[in-house]
């Protein structure tokens, strides 16, 4: 059983003697455990709509508030936390850095640009080049220090073998870089030509002869790009890179005739000293044509189209 004040709403376990409220001093009402109210006798005390207030509540008297119900806030929903997967790629984002989405399988890729193809292949002869050259400069190290001193049997061969090897490195690397330069020259005229609305006066075969032909290449390459730059409006910036091209090239193909000549003069030379020259005159042949290449790179793709970086691609803002 309950006591319940129906002024302020609170209640209490029953306890018999106890019929105001020590609160707002109403009578209080006794509800069983269905919330009937049980009628009890009124006392003397208790007479009148209302007793006189009083705030001392027994010894021992514990409330305990609680609202209302038309008070009471609606129970709080729990929602459950939906799992979701851990988000994957097939290739690596790159929002607003390109400006094709990724290819679908069914697709078929675009064909690489020429122009970055032959700067990857002329960096990886810079490379080989730089590689065979530092070889050789050892090995001609270790070949001035057995004038005076014997080397090892194994350090000799080993020195040797490694000078074979990446000089077979080095002669592919400028055959790979060779073709991929006859492949970007041929589109680079056509297009050239066709902005000029004229069509290309050489036949391809010409073109070929001229390009990848050693040492016919020394005046042919420099002739058409020339003709390629003159078949428009080209300014006279363009007939100066190509000037100077030219004349890099033409040293750097000398200096390399020079050096093989010279080393296969050592073949059938028992001179120990004209062997160590030849392999000096090769080294430095490996050197001036390493730093070719990577000189060359950037500013042969463009030589047509503006200086260097002219080709590069319109500046992009990316939101962080």
């Amino acid at each position: 059983m309950l006591d319940v004040c129906p002024g302020c709403r609170i209640q209490a376990p029953h306890r018999e003697g106890r019929e105001l409220c020590p609160r707002c001093g109403r009578r209080l009402m006794v509800l069983d455990a269905q919330g009937r109210v049980v009628q009890r006798p009124q006392s003397g005390a208790a007479r009148g709509a209302s007793a006189p207030r009083t705030s001392v509540a027994r010894a021992g008297l514990r409330w305990v508030a609680d609202r209302p119900a038309e008070a009471r806030p609606a129970p709080v929903t729990v929602r459950a936390h939906e799992w979701t997967p851990t988000p994957s790629y097939r290739y690596i984002p790159r929002w607003g850095l390109s400006d094709r989405g990724p290819i679908s399988p069914g697709e078929n890729p675009e064909p690489a640009d020429p122009g970055d193809v032959l700067l990857r292949a002329l960096r990886m002869a810079t490379s080989m080049l730089g590689a065979a050259a530092v070889v050789h400069l050892i090995r001609y190290v270790i070949a001035a220090v057995n004038r005076s001193t014997p080397i090892p049997m194994w350090l000799d061969l080993l020195s040797g073998a490694a000078v074979l090897v990446f000089g077979v490195f080095a002669f592919v690397a400028m055959l790979v870089a060779l073709v991929a330069f006859v492949r970007w020259l041929l589109p680079a005229r056509a297009a050239a030509y066709r902005a000029a609305d004229r069509r290309d006066p050489r036949p391809a075969r010409v073109v070929l002869a001229l390009a990848a032909v050693p040492l016919a290449n020394v005046v042919g390459v420099p002739l058409l790009l020339s003709e390629a730059a003159l078949c428009g409006d080209a300014p006279a910036p363009a007939i100066g890179r190509i000037k100077r091209l030219g004349t890099a090239w033409a040293i750097v193909n000398l200096v390399a005739l020079i050096a093989v000549c010279y080393r296969i003069g050592s073949w059938f030379s028992d001179s120990v000293q004209v062997s160590a020259n030849a392999l000096a005159l090769v080294t430095f042949s490996l050197a001036v044509s390493a730093v070719f290449a990577h000189w060359v790179g950037p500013r042969l793709v463009t030589v047509l189209t503006g200086p260097v970086g002219s080709s590069a691609s319109g500046r992009r803002l990316v939101a962080a």
